[in-house]
């Protein structure tokens, strides 16, 4: 194997996991079983009907409606009228954390109890139409600083949406419990790799460990020690999909010590083992290699 190609082999982040968009049409209903995903996705449904099942719950979705899926959610769809013609926006968690600094606007990707399909009038499906386009645009030709503009068009539409649908936005809470609570997730989200515990986060933050327990499940829609859990399998299927690394080795990297409390993680979180979801990647595993007495 060349430099090149091992490189490619063992890169984690492809140039279109951090966002890209779509159109597509479908003109005969189908069904997709319940699918792993690491990013956040927008559907927008110009023509026909979809059901999503996201979280065990059903939504059903049709023209000039929107849905916003979470990376740590799992999800199926079933088209139930057609043409079925939408547009799909897919970004990394990190397109957010790193150019949206705004927590309200961020906020909208934050699931929960708070999702909800959003309605729009003619004139803003048109507007939202036009945003999907100028987003197909800049994740196809990838421009000089195409993620800057991507997340320029994004916070663009969340304005648009949070003028006209402030349900799906938290506005529940202070601006400064907002603050406070999203640097405290965006910690997390970049030092998944560390040891976290309630405790030593509430004292790098300066605030009552009760405190935060209450409004990150309250803000967030997770527990605190949930929420880590989640990112960190988020990132282990990150590993698995792109990487030729070895169970034990992407254990350490999102930050456990116990390759079994990990695979038995993965297991509870997804259905399959770590292994089984790594085939589903890579047809030739041969090089894959997996602790011999950890086998899964």
């Amino acid at each position: 194997m060349n430099e090149n190609s091992h490189c490619e082999q063992n890169r984690i982040i492809r140039p279109k996991e951090f966002a890209y968009a779509y159109y597509n049409e479908r003109f005969h209903n189908a069904a997709m079983t319940r699918h792993h995903h690491t990013q956040n996705e927008i559907i927008f449904v110009k023509e026909g009907e979809c059901t999503f099942e996201i979280g065990g719950e059903p939504y059903a979705i049709r023209k000039n409606q929107m849905i916003f899926i979470s990376a740590l959610e799992r999800h199926s769809t079933h088209s139930i009228r057609t043409p079925y013609r939408r547009y799909v926006f897919v970004s990394s968690m990190d397109l957010c954390s790193e150019y949206i600094s705004d927590p309200l606007m961020a906020s909208a990707f934050i699931m929960g109890s708070r999702r909800g399909i959003i309605n729009l009038t003619e004139n803003q499906a048109n507007q939202v139409e036009q945003y999907f386009k100028n987003l197909i645009s800049e994740t196809e030709n990838q421009e000089m600083k195409w993620k800057e503009r991507c997340a320029a068009i994004l916070f663009e539409l969340l304005i648009l949406l949070y003028r006209n649908n402030q349900d799906m936005f938290i506005l529940d809470n202070s601006t400064q419990d907002l603050n406070i609570i999203f640097s405290i997730k965006d910690y997390i989200d970049h030092h998944y790799m560390e040891p976290l515990s309630l405790e030593t986060v509430a004292q790098t933050f300066f605030i009552n460990k009760y405190y935060l327990s209450h409004q990150f499940k309250e803000i967030i829609g997770y527990g605190f020690k949930k929420y880590i859990q989640l990112i960190r399998i988020n990132k282990a299927k990150i590993l698995l999909q792109n990487t030729n690394l070895s169970i034990g080795d992407i254990c350490n990297k999102i930050g456990y010590d116990n390759i079994n409390y990990f695979i038995r993680l993965f297991k509870e979180k997804e259905e399959i083992t770590p292994y089984q979801y790594h085939k589903m990647y890579f047809k030739n595993t041969e090089s894959y290699s997996i602790t011999p007495s950890k086998r899964t």
